[in-house]
């Protein structure tokens, strides 16, 4: 049953902001202090409506990273400590998920959670917990035709052969409960991490994959497949061992902090993306702090991303931009492109069947590859997924 507006709190343990008083420091000019004024008024007798919502989950019962279930009010230490923002958007946190009995109870909690935010157009932000949380939260997805996916890890968490369902292989059990996931994106992963096979399965499947030095390679190149997300699962065990120790699986290489925060960014900017999930944070293998703090400047560059949002796509309105048709050889069709000018932003267009037809974002490259004569590849992805899933 879904949460309304009476009985949402009722999941939640409430946040104690009397604990957090020394990061707060009463100051006007702080997040925490912000964040408490506004926490207070929804819960008030005229109920606010926030642009976003913080909750924490300390469930760590299915992942080897046990101590990720701490992550909540260790990272809110050094959020609430974090600058204001001249927005007078409000940003509430509701507190930590109540644990459920149950793995299945977390999950069908974080269903219910995210459903209720969705509908009621607020941006969730989950922290804490192990990475297989992110199996809940897709739940509240099934039901979407377009919904994409992308996760932020240095491996790729799918099953070998008979292995119990848990947060190093939860990809496996997504694709199980949503055999027709339009989309799936991973960005980090790293090569000496993941067997050939496993790549094989997401071309086959045409999902899409960055290595992490492919990201190195084009930063910002990842920007066009974030503003095509509903949700983004950040692993923090895909920032390296230099900038985050905080977690079992920490390793040499992988996302700078910089690039971390840069990503939670791009996903607070993308319009469509509703659910920004951190999770593996250990603060039991972070004795400096260095980890949850990196996660709160990583929640903090979220929610600046969310509050620059713009209403720019395409899907809901057409008239602040600028349509392009491009005559490409041997295709029928000339080729549809959409650009706003004010972002320097760019979209596609493509029919997978008569009277149906998507807008998907891209990049400046897709169009100069048309006017090259050449269909962009993005184009035949989608056409082989929508072909695929139709099946």
């Amino acid at each position: 049953m879904k949460p309304d507006n009476r009985d949402l709190l009722l999941y939640f343990d409430p946040v104690d902001f009397e604990q957090f008083q020394e990061n707060i420091k009463s100051s006007r000019h702080s997040l925490g202090y912000q964040i408490e004024k506004s926490t207070r008024a929804f819960s008030g007798p005229k109920p606010i409506k926030p642009v976003a919502a913080i909750f924490g989950v300390t469930y760590d019962g299915s992942t080897q990273n046990k101590g990720s279930a701490l992550a909540p009010d260790e990272i809110r230490k050094f959020l609430y400590g974090l600058s204001s923002f001249e927005s007078n958007s409000h940003i509430i946190d509701l507190g930590n998920l109540r644990a459920g009995k149950t793995e299945q109870d977390t999950y069908f909690a974080l269903r219910d959670v995210t459903d209720y935010f969705t509908e009621a157009g607020i941006i969730a932000i989950v922290i804490g917990g192990g990475h297989d949380l992110t199996v809940g939260i897709c739940r509240a997805f099934q039901g979407y035709k377009e919904f994409t996916l992308t996760i932020a890890d240095s491996r790729i968490d799918l099953k070998k052969e008979r292995e119990v369902s848990n947060a190093s292989n939860f990809i496996s059990k997504i694709l199980r409960e949503n055999p027709k996931l339009f989309h799936l994106q991973l960005i980090g992963v790293q090569k000496h991490f993941a067997t050939p096979s496993f790549f094989e399965f997401l071309r086959q499947n045409t999902f899409d994959y960055i290595q992490l030095g492919s990201f190195r390679d084009n930063v910002a190149g990842i920007e066009p497949l974030i503003r095509n997300t509903h949700f983004l699962s950040f692993d923090i065990s895909s920032v390296r061992k230099s900038d985050s120790t905080g977690n079992y699986q920490a390793s040499p290489n992988g996302f700078y902090a910089e690039e971390a925060c840069l990503i939670s960014r791009y996903a607070g900017l993308s319009s469509r993306l509703t659910v920004f999930g951190l999770f593996e944070v250990n603060p039991q293998l972070d004795p400096n702090g260095f980890t949850s703090h990196l996660a709160a400047q990583m929640v903090w560059y979220f929610l600046e991303g969310t509050l620059l949002r713009r209403k720019e796509d395409p899907i809901i309105s057409k008239e602040s931009f600028t349509r392009f048709f491009v005559e490409v050889e041997d295709h029928s069709e000339p080729l549809v492109f959409y650009h706003h000018p004010a972002t320097n932003r760019w979209w596609i267009e493509f029919f997978p069947q008569e009277g149906e037809n998507w807008i998907l974002a891209c990049n400046n490259n897709s169009y100069k590859q048309a006017i090259k004569g050449e269909v962009p590849e993005i184009y035949w992805k989608y056409v082989r997924k929508t072909t695929r899933l139709s099946k």
